[in-house]
């Protein structure tokens, strides 16, 4: 039986439940996705039997937050996955331990599973399509093994949490307003206020220079070459054709639909298309400033192909690598996805159906699959001489980091590398020549590393948690700030404990006290340091009966600063 369940905040599909199996399982392939790789899996040295007798290499343990069933009758409980890395169809497996502890019965006839809460008895149902789907797979097994050959593999569709974007780049000083063409209003972008006054006149000299390099509509870039990249689909093809049945919209949404395939049209990124066997809807969703955004539900398609495993950058050592630097110039391309064009023969894979008539992309959409995947190969590619020294890159989001009398000569470098590609950037997201900034979650400076405040108040902001559920937000949002809390393990044991007990969820005075502690401590977050290559390096170890902490720290103008901070509970405890 084939369900989904709600893991650590993840809705994650293709869960088998086999009552045959004596553990619970988890594949490596969703803890990357789960973005938990950097997790510490606790060692485990009993060995996993396979169904034909062979033994399975085992990379440790995960303990995660399992949740079956919706409120009021939502059970959560913690459960030990063993972690696996090799081919399989599911993403996980829930064997005799998961159930047992959730008391869940299983019934293959009725394809339902129920279990008892404190509010009554609850079900979950089999996912029919996913079975299936997942069953076709397991047949493409290697002959020898019984295990899946893996160019036959299918990477998990499993999370469908909101897909991790980190957050756009933003210095965290006053900013010019530089006007790039005269007498045109609109045509402007954006300056740090914290340079010497000769280095804000060539920066203004050098931007009205390179205005080519902005565009303020479609109409301003030609895309890059098809001969260097275009994005194509390597749809399966066993795979079936989908054809999306119509939704219906009501006419304030119609209108907006209408309105933004105009602009596609006129910006020529979609055309019109009479006959096509994949088809996919349009989805109207709403975007922070209160208007709407037309998106394209390529679910089907996205099954289809095959996940890209071109790999993209991690962002610790891309923020690790950015601070200590004395000036910054964050950019951002033009409409990024859509400066790469589909590959013709792809197109038409690509349309979609409207109130009116049915498109197509010729440009590469938000919304595929290994879109990102495709955007980082391209940018690798072009900065492959800077990145790493004096930029950083991630999908379309680029940094430029240097001294303050090389600076003006590395932004020189990036222009010249854009425009041989013909890539353009938004002036309205681009800042130039700043002290310091936003990047990737982090605020980066030339003194170090410091945490988002936006991350800080919203703990800071948090009241005393009254579910499971908020006990979850908390401890996630602990987690996302521990690289800056000393001993974050001891600060945060007692709400994970409290966790565990998920049958009674508590409170206590202690867990209050501890709260209050943590944001006592969070009010005055230290600034991390950014050793140079060679510096020595110290570390320190604190071990108590339930955890055990580290920090490693260096030594600059005769003190020592923390550089990284490192906690974890024992197992067990």
């Amino acid at each position: 039986m084939v369900v989904k369940l709600n893991i650590a905040n993840f809705s994650v599909h293709k869960v088998l439940v086999d009552n045959g199996s004596s553990a619970d399982i988890m594949f490596w392939d969703v803890v990357k996705r789960m973005g938990l790789e950097n997790a510490q899996l606790d060692p485990v040295h009993t060995p996993l039997v396979g169904f034909g007798g062979s033994e399975v290499v085992l990379m440790g343990t995960i303990t995660l937050p399992v949740s079956m069933g919706e409120e009021p009758r939502r059970k959560t409980l913690i459960v030990r996955f063993l972690v696996v890395d090799t081919p399989f169809a599911y993403n996980v497996l829930l064997g005799r331990p998961g159930l047992n502890a959730f008391k869940a019965v299983v019934s293959t006839y009725h394809q339902k599973m129920k279990f008892p809460t404190k509010n009554g008895i609850d079900e979950v149902t089999c996912d029919q399509k996913e079975a299936r789907r997942c069953y076709n797979l397991s047949l493409k097994k290697g002959e020898d093994k019984g295990t899946m050959k893996r160019k036959e593999r299918e990477e998990p569709k499993a999370l469908e949490q909101k897909k991790f974007k980190p957050e756009r780049m933003e210095p965290i000083e006053e900013f010019k307003t530089v006007e790039l063409i005269a007498h045109q209003q609109g045509k402007t972008t954006r300056i740090g206020s914290k340079m010497s006054r000769r280095v804000e006149i060539m920066m203004v000299e050098f931007l009205r220079e390179n205005v080519d390099m902005f565009a303020w509509s479609p109409s301003d870039f030609r895309g890059i070459d098809p001969e260097v990249i275009v994005h194509r689909l390597n749809v399966d093809p066993m795979t079936r054709p989908v054809t999306q049945k119509k939704r219906t919209f009501g006419a304030e949404r119609n209108k907006i639909i209408e309105e933004e395939v105009k602009k596609l049209l006129h910006a020529g990124y979609v055309s019109e298309v009479q006959y096509t066997d994949w088809l996919a809807n349009v989805v109207v969703v709403p975007k922070a400033s209160s208007k709407w955004r037309m998106c394209t539900d390529f679910i089907d398609l996205n099954k289809a192909c095959p996940k890209d495993l071109y790999p993209l950058p991690r962002i610790d050592l891309l923020v690790d690598s950015t601070a200590g630097y004395e000036l910054f110039s964050m950019m951002d391309a033009y409409q990024g996805y859509h400066q790469i064009f589909m590959a013709e023969e792809d197109r038409i894979k690509t349309s979609f159906i409207t109130d009116q008539r049915i498109y197509c992309y010729n440009v590469m959409p938000f919304g595929l699959k290994n879109a990102g995947a495709m955007y980082q190969r391209l940018v690798n590619r072009m900065f492959k001489n800077q990145i790493g020294s004096t930029m950083e890159v991630y999908v379309d989001d680029m940094l430029v980091k240097s001294t303050e009398d090389d600076h003006l000569k590395e932004l020189r470098r990036a222009f010249d590398v854009m425009r041989a590609y013909g890539m353009k950037l938004n002036p309205d997201k681009c800042t130039f020549v700043v002290r310091g900034g936003k990047f990737l979650g982090y605020m980066v400076s030339e003194k170090g590393i410091e945490a988002n405040p936006e991350k800080i108040q919203a703990i800071m902001r948090l009241r005393s948690p009254k579910t499971l559920n908020e006990m979850q937000k908390l401890t996630g949002k602990i987690t996302s700030l521990s690289r800056f809390i000393s001993k974050s393990a001891d600060r945060s044991i007692l709400f994970f404990k409290s966790l565990r007990k998920a049958k009674e969820f508590s409170w206590t005075e202690e867990c209050e006290q501890a709260l209050n502690d943590l944001k006592k401590y969070l009010a005055t977050p230290p600034l991390l340091a950014n050793p140079k290559l060679g510096e020595t390096l110290f570390l320190y170890l604190a071990v108590s009966d339930e955890t055990v902490s580290s920090v490693l720290v260096c030594e600059q103008e005769k003190s020592q600063n923390p550089v990284y901070y490192v906690s974890k509970m024992l197992q067990g405890a």
